[in-house]
């Protein structure tokens, strides 16, 4: 079943992919019912052709504009903030609200939720897959891997694809590329641990990938690029690339923001180097940006 024109698909969640995704599903000619809390994003996809809803992915308040003519469903929701609580608010909660609309109207076609690389746990640098990762390092990470089974549970019925995305960047998202290109010098943190990357077209791909394959495809998979690499050495390429000083790591954590996330117990990231294998045997994908070097030398390139 192709995910073409006329199919109805159901996103959970607009922020950085769902709106990409959102674009590119009206583009391919397909009806789509868009929920999120963000009234911005709400006027945006609105404006483009969607169907939207207002509201939190975790409460029942889009089940009647869902109703039962959907043919894929996308969950890639972000956290609701406020630490833990958000986690478990949008996460767990926004899963276990997708399977009581799918256990009530007995969807049974293909479903996506996007987790992240965060139930990774340190391996030292070296490389690990799906079935070969250490538990996750923090508390964080342990409730993504349980929202991740609340998600398989509760879609028995359908054919449920979990796709465990590195880190975001591209158009409009490139916190390190402004922060080098403005001229710093220091970064907060380690650069001495390896960055697992992928650019957000590739991850839309991916999941058209899975939504088109021809043979269900069902578990868990991880979305990242061919080459992760330490962070002090993408820092460096950039550096170099926009003309500026090699910058230096301060050694102490960055709290603010979503840095913090990806920190450890003993206050470090993980530090491991994720496969792809998994995916690409599955449904053929590959990254149109391998590495680190062809993503941002590509943003590099558009200004």
């Amino acid at each position: 079943m192709l995910a073409g024109k006329g199919k109805r698909l159901l996103v959970l969640g607009c922020g950085y992919l769902g709106r990409l995704l959102v674009a590119d599903a009206l583009r391919r000619g397909m009806r789509v019912l868009a929920v999120t809390r963000n009234l911005d994003t709400l006027a945006e996809v609105a404006k483009m052709g969607a169907e939207t809803v207002c509201g939190l992915v975790d409460t029942d308040a889009w089940h009647e504009a869902a109703g039962s003519d959907v043919d894929f469903v996308v969950n890639c929701v972000s956290s609701a903030g406020g630490g833990l609580a958000g986690y478990r608010q949008s996460y767990i909660g926004g899963n276990e609200s997708l399977r009581k609309w799918a256990r009530s109207v007995g969807f049974a076609g293909r479903a996506i939720y996007t987790s992240s690389v965060s139930v990774y746990g340190d391996a030292g640098g070296a490389w690990v897959d799906e079935c070969s990762a250490p538990e996750p390092a923090n508390e964080r990470g342990a409730l993504v891997r349980q929202s991740e089974q609340v998600f398989l549970r509760g879609l028995r019925g359908a054919q449920a694809t979990v796709l465990r995305l590195a880190g975001l960047y591209g158009p409009g998202r490139h916190l390190m590329l402004d922060r080098l290109r403005s001229g710093e010098d220091e970064l907060a943190g380690w650069g001495d641990y390896y960055l697992n990357l992928v650019r957000i077209e590739d991850v839309v791909r991916s999941i058209w990938s899975c939504l088109e394959a021809e043979s269900p495809v069902e578990g868990t998979f991880t979305v990242v690029d061919d080459e992760p690499e330490l962070k002090q050495e993408i820092a460096c390429w950039i550096a170099e690339a926009v003309g500026n000083p090699t910058p230096r790591f301060t050694g102490e954590a960055d709290t603010s923001g979503r840095a913090s996330r990806r920190l450890g117990e003993n206050g470090r990231p993980a530090n491991r180097r994720i496969s792809n294998a998994a995916l690409k045997k599955a449904v053929g994908w590959n990254p149109r940006f391998p590495s680190f070097r062809e993503g941002f030398g590509d943003l590099l390139k558009e200004g």
